[in-house]
């Protein structure tokens, strides 16, 4: 068992998501960063939609009462095992009465946290992804964040050395972001418009949340509002009337009525979710069949992806 020492708001139990009741209102959820939430699943032989603890924040503290393999993923900084740094991400043996911090972050947004075999949660609409926002999922159920106090149930393993998870992996979540976008075809976008939106950088304003993330830029982009409001996808690009994007996070409502100009690629997505307020972001279009194409290769890779 694992017992919760210290724990935030931002620390909750995810799995891939929640998919197929969107027109019921029900939101996404999962791992802000399916890239690193797969890793973390991955290296210890789980299939990737296991639960797992995404750490956003840092601040999370964790007590082990018997001995566990665990995989950390996603954003460092100061994390220790029993005082001992970690040195990068990847698999650690955890034995009995050790004690898991995992402190300020020095790059990126979000850590995730995997032990072998998984946490023992029970599914809600298929799924244990935590939505504070439907009260949906978590450890018991109804949406809650992590706390201090609750304890998660796991398999005692039979401990395996220490691997990390190959360099050329990892990602640098400082370095100027690229995000590839799929066009949507749209009579609420001119030429101008479009134009702008792809010919300028952006950065990463304070507003971020699961729900979305606003960017902000010199010059806004300007687009005709749609006489109702429709569905929207995760990953969707939206231009509010200020002409500074929103781009949807994992949390979002299932329907808007802003004008989108497209959708990020879900590696994209993963990406963004990782920068922080400051960070510069530009766009570029993508192909849909490029997209799909990228996207089967993850699964393929990984055994599942979302």
């Amino acid at each position: 068992m694992i017992r919760i020492k210290q724990s935030s708001p931002m620390h909750t139990i995810q799995d891939l998501g929640r998919f197929g009741f969107a027109s019921q209102g029900v939101a996404h959820a999962g791992p802000m960063d399916s890239i690193a939430a797969c890793w973390a699943n991955s290296m210890l032989g789980n299939p990737v939609n296991s639960p797992f603890i995404e750490i956003g924040g840092g601040g999370l503290v964790a007590e082990f009462t018997k001995s566990a393999n665990v995989a950390i993923a996603g954003a460092w900084g100061d994390f220790t095992l029993d005082g001992q740094p970690l040195i990068g991400p990847g698999c650690y043996p955890v034995k009995a009465g050790e004690v898991l911090k995992i402190g300020r972050l020095s790059s990126g947004l979000f850590t995730y946290f995997a032990v072998e075999g998984g946490f023992d949660m029970t599914p809600y609409l298929g799924s244990v992804a935590t939505c504070q926002r439907d009260a949906l999922g978590g450890a018991d159920g109804s949406g809650n964040a992590l706390a201090a106090g609750d304890a998660l149930s796991h398999e005692t393993s039979q401990l395996k050395p220490l691997r990390l998870i190959p360099r050329r992996h990892l990602e640098s979540y400082q370095a100027p972001l690229i995000c590839d976008l799929i066009m949507r075809h749209s009579e609420h976008f001119d030429s101008t418009a479009i134009d702008h939106f792809f010919n300028q950088s952006y950065v990463v304003g304070r507003e971020q949340s699961r729900m979305g993330y606003r960017l902000e830029a010199q010059t806004s982009i300007s687009a005709r509002r749609p006489r109702y409001s429709m569905p929207i996808p995760l990953g969707g690009v939206q231009i509010p009337p200020a002409g500074q994007p929103i781009v949807l996070m994992r949390d979002h409502g299932s329907l808007g009525g802003y004008p989108m100009i497209g959708t990020l690629t879900r590696r994209s997505l993963s990406r963004l979710a990782q920068r922080s307020a400051g960070r510069v972001v530009s766009f570029r279009p993508i192909k849909r069949d490029e997209a799909t194409t990228e996207f089967l290769k993850y699964q393929e890779f990984f055994g599942d992806f979302r």
